[in-house]
């Protein structure tokens, strides 16, 4: 019951819509054998003075065995206001690592986004670096990664950068977790005045077997921003994801 009340009463609760961070560590499975498969859907509506609707599907394919741990996952959101639609953004992440006898193993990853809700019309990078397994509960990963980024008004910005992320779950009652992802991203000739970082905090409550349902709250930090957006974005959403 009290589950159910904690979500009905987000779900009641005024939704900031964006694009999120994509929550990837909790869709890799890491440390797991086999093959995971899940659909996750987010959808949100007013009516009134306003008439509303925003939703974001995701689907997400991981396969792990012994020696390679891989992960697919795309998302698609759209924005209406009446019969109008106003925005749309999707992103895929594709990421490949292997296992070694090292303290760390080897991972390799490309990313490709469309999001007009943060003001860039496309931004793809790839990277390669390290994983650092601290325990199961935590990992640390460190990358270089190539950033190919166009804004609204077509400018193109192309970046080398430091990827560094801190990666922690903690375990609640009831099968409950909770876990958190900090992103550090500066540009490897402006250190200090071009980097962007980014937060993903993120309750999940299993309902079944299948289901999971998740709340995230995520922020973003750029920099050094295309065109004329800002620094920072916030956003919250809830999310219900059946794994089969």
């Amino acid at each position: 019951m009290k589950n159910l009340y904690l979500i009905a009463s987000l779900l009641a609760s005024p939704i900031i819509f964006s694009q999120s961070i994509v929550n990837i560590e909790n869709l890799r499975y890491s440390g797991e054998l086999g093959e995971f498969k899940s659909v996750g859907i987010s959808l949100n509506g007013s009516r009134g003075n306003e008439d509303r609707d925003d939703y974001k599907l995701n689907l997400s394919f991981t396969k792990n065995n012994e020696d390679i741990e891989s992960l697919l996952t795309f998302n698609h959101s759209e924005r209406t206001k009446g019969d109008a639609l106003e925005d749309k953004s999707s992103f895929f992440h594709g990421r490949l690592l292997f296992k070694s006898d090292n303290l760390f193993d080897y991972e390799v990853y490309l990313q490709s986004s469309k999001n007009p809700f943060q003001s860039y019309k496309k931004r793809d990078l790839f990277g390669i670096g390290l994983r650092f397994d601290l325990n199961e509960m935590s990992k640390i990963g460190l990358s270089l990664l190539h950033e190919n980024e166009q804004s609204l008004e077509g400018i193109n910005k192309k970046t080398d950068r430091v990827n560094l992320y801190l990666y922690k779950k903690i375990k609640l009652k009831n099968s409950n977790f909770f876990s958190a992802s900090l992103f550090y991203q500066p540009s490897l000739n402006e250190f200090s005045s071009d980097y962007k970082v980014s937060a993903l905090m993120a309750l999940n409550i299993p309902l079944s077997e299948k289901i999971l349902f998740e709340i995230q709250v995520s922020s973003a930090l750029d920099n050094d921003p295309p065109d004329i957006s800002k620094k920072s974005n916030h956003s919250f959403t809830t999310n219900f994801r059946y794994v089969f």
